[in-house]
């Protein structure tokens, strides 16, 4: 049984969802991801599930392990093209205005 998808439809992710899609974006499993992150595989999929709202740093270290948009992980919401922050906020620290985490392609420790 196959559903009839309407024209324009845009599907609606929780914040677990984006997690999820950003760590699988990277090949990791959530033992692997976590390892590189800090954390414990349980606080990977308590955060997947939706069962915890991560803190910010693990948004953070999540974003940046990823290389996937912060604003994206936390609100759903797609960068601006042109990084001005034009979502509506105005001013603000540094970490909102950020747009996109840098993704590490040697995340090994240098010697």
């Amino acid at each position: 049984m196959s559903m009839q998808i309407p024209e324009g439809f845009v599907p609606q992710f929780t914040k677990g969802d984006r997690l999820r899609k950003a760590r699988e974006l990277t090949g990791l499993s959530a033992t692997e991801f976590g390892k590189d992150i800090g954390v414990s595989r349980n606080s990977i999929s308590r955060a997947e599930n939706g069962d915890t709202e991560p803190r910010r740093m693990l948004m953070l270290a999540w974003a940046m392990r990823s290389g996937v948009s912060l604003k994206w992980l936390e609100t759903g919401e797609a960068p601006s093209p042109d990084g001005d922050g034009a979502s509506g906020e105005s001013g603000g620290d540094d970490l909102h205005s950020s747009e996109w985490a840098p993704r590490d392609s040697n995340p090994e420790p240098a010697d």
